[in-house]
């Protein structure tokens, strides 16, 4: 009697060659420690993938990460159904192959039959990808929002100082200067002058007040 049971293969990942198996109906994929398949990457949500059995067949969906799962190169947004050999990306560094191990059963002994898992060819660049960051760091409207639409960063222009203003630091402007030439040319002529008046103007000045006035002309 023949059973049939499935697992993934990591062919790209922190741990190549590990194989999960599917031994329950539904199994959870993620770096939490609570999922069953615990995968330790930077771009893997806490809650990544969710693969189930139904009607003898296995599904794999997506729980809203923030990188993606990717069935053979295609970004899915509902539940896929997997066939044998196929490619399973999550986020851009990591990738699992679909694989059924057929399992005879024998009165005395189990042999298991184990297909080689093929070989693909190296996918096609994947959209940008962001590590993973936990809820509470974002803004509500930012929850489950797709990596193509986020926001675009610009950098910042380069900082440059004001321009200071340059101050004229020759002293006073030349307009007092020439006022305070013109006080002292003055000055100076009203002391010649009163230096060199006959002492008759003086008398004549202060109204023959002063000692020795009227002087005769």
């Amino acid at each position: 009697m023949a059973t049939t049971k499935f697992q993934f293969i990591m062919r790209l990942g922190p741990e190549p060659g590990k194989v999960f198996l599917l031994e329950k109906e539904e199994a959870f994929l993620g770096r939490d420690l609570g999922n069953d398949f615990i995968v330790s990457d930077p771009e893997i949500s806490r809650r990544h993938a969710r693969f189930y059995t139904w009607e003898g067949g296995v599904f794999v969906e997506d729980l809203g990460s923030t990188n993606g799962t990717f069935l053979n190169g295609e970004r899915i947004t509902s539940p896929q159904q997997l066939r044998k050999g196929d490619l399973i990306t999550l986020g851009e560094s990591v990738q699992l192959i679909f694989d059924k191990l057929e399992e005879t059963t024998d009165p005395t002994r189990i042999r298991p039959q184990v297909q080689p898992a093929p070989v693909y060819a190296t996918p096609a660049p994947q959209p940008h990808f962001v590590p993973e960051v936990e809820k509470e760091d974002l803004e509500p409207w930012q929850y489950q929002q797709p990596v193509d639409e986020l926001p675009v960063q610009r950098e910042a222009p380069a900082y440059e100082p004001p321009i200071k203003k340059k101050t004229d630091k020759r002293g006073l402007p030349t307009g007092m200067i020439v006022l305070l030439v013109a006080i002292v040319v003055l000055v100076c002529v009203i002391a010649v002058t009163m230096y060199l008046m006959p002492a008759s103007w003086w008398c004549a000045l202060f109204f023959n007040t002063l000692p020795g006035c009227p002087v005769p002309f």
